[in-house]
């Protein structure tokens, strides 16, 4: 289970300023045209739950240092906890100053790319949320941080919720910690959340991340793949997406993406279980087909963690593990037949533990081109 103030960034949409911009990338760099809001593209901004990396705005103001992944991304992405105007204990300023948000504000409009942000959703105090307030109330506490992102001229295309319902109800519920509602008293506040947040920011589009290992999944195929933690209750993934659908619809909104959180260690988790041999694919392609056939758009998160059981890892080696294992990742969920409307090259892991540039192996924009620009990304885009 990831960190969710690990969460993070990804993409933005190529326009007429994007194709200016991708004439200057040389053509052997060159990834396909894409249709709009097709890849997002999310570098982990954090060295800590709210320090920035000391490369990640150098990077990001700097076209020349991510210029294909600049050129080919359609929406930029980036996690809530990179906005609060309360610096980190310690400092005397913020993360990013009024100047800094400004100056990547500037940037992606000029280029037309569209703007994300991963934010909390619904998250729970020291006290049970109040049911019929608590998604109002977060909703004001986390517009306070987008602000200063609307303030500063940027735009905020998508919202995305992350691990919203699952975070307190399914990471809680064995610690006897869960948030005291049941499920569809959680997603209607979740709606809530939404609702208010359509109200202060017109137009955003809105979507959810929640990691499948929670729920029950059935593959196209007919293979049943439990849940991951056996202690939790059973949630088949179906009930839980119609009942986040019904949720909205009750508030009049519609769920724009649900973005699939099952990356390397899950699909070999899978593997490993079924005695494959190899990664399997079967719980995301099951809820692929599902999310889709609602007429939701649905996204794959491509990333992977370096090899957790060396301690103190060597970062050089560390950042090539997780390179690798997310390329094999994409490459093995192409090759079965992967079919999410976007791809979601987001990292939330500490390696590979440089934002850039792009044309330095191994950074997190390095492993970015190195997606865009493969034969896999070519047959993923030409299967939709």
């Amino acid at each position: 289970m990831r960190n969710t103030l690990a969460g993070l960034m990804a993409v933005a949409t190529v326009t007429a300023a994007g194709a200016t911009s991708r004439a200057q990338v040389a053509p052997e760099a060159e990834a396909p045209a894409l249709p709009a809001a097709r890849l997002w593209v999310g570098p982990m901004p954090f060295a800590g739950p709210r320090t920035l990396r000391d490369d990640f705005f150098p990077i990001l103001s700097d076209p020349g240092k991510w210029l294909t992944v600049l050129a080919n991304t359609d929406v930029f992405k980036s996690h809530l906890m990179i906005l609060p105007n309360a610096p980190v204990p310690g400092k005397p300023t913020p993360e990013l100053s009024e100047a800094q948000l400004r100056q990547l504000a500037t940037l992606f409009r000029e280029r037309g790319i569209k703007v994300a942000f991963e934010v909390g959703g619904l998250r729970m105090g020291n006290d049970k949320p109040q049911k019929g307030e608590w998604g109002k109330q977060v909703a004001a506490n986390e517009f306070t941080p987008l602000k200063r992102w609307l303030d500063a001229g940027g735009t905020i295309d998508y919202l995305t919720t992350d691990h919203a319902v699952m975070m307190n109800l399914g990471h809680r519920c064995y610690e006897g910690t869960d948030c005291g509602l049941t499920l569809d008293e959680t997603l209607d506040e979740l709606a809530v959340y939404f609702e208010e947040m359509a109200r202060r920011i017109p137009g955003v589009r809105f979507g959810c991340i929640e990691s499948l290992g929670f729920f029950h999944v059935k593959a196209p195929d007919g293979t049943e793949y439990p849940r991951t933690v056996p202690k939790l209750p059973i949630w088949h993934f179906e009930d839980y997406f119609d009942a986040l659908l019904a949720a909205l619809a009750r508030h009049h909104l519609a769920l724009d993406h649900f973005h699939i959180d099952f990356g390397f260690e899950g699909v070999d988790y899978d593997g490993r279980r079924l005695k494959k041999g190899g990664p399997d694919f079967g719980r995301i392609l099951g809820v692929e087909s599902y999310v889709q056939s609602k007429g939701v758009h649905v996204g794959s998160i491509v990333n992977a963690f370096h090899d957790r059981s060396v301690e103190n890892p060597d970062p050089a080696v560390a950042s090539r593990q997780a390179y690798d294992r997310t390329l094999q990742f994409f490459n093995a969920y192409v090759a079965a037949g992967g079919t999410a409307d976007q791809l979601v090259v987001q990292t939330w892991q500490p390696f590979p533990d440089r934002t850039g540039p792009d044309d330095r192996a191994y950074t997190t924009l390095n492993l970015a081109r190195e997606v865009m620009t493969s034969e896999a990304f070519r047959r993923a885009l030409s299967a939709r």
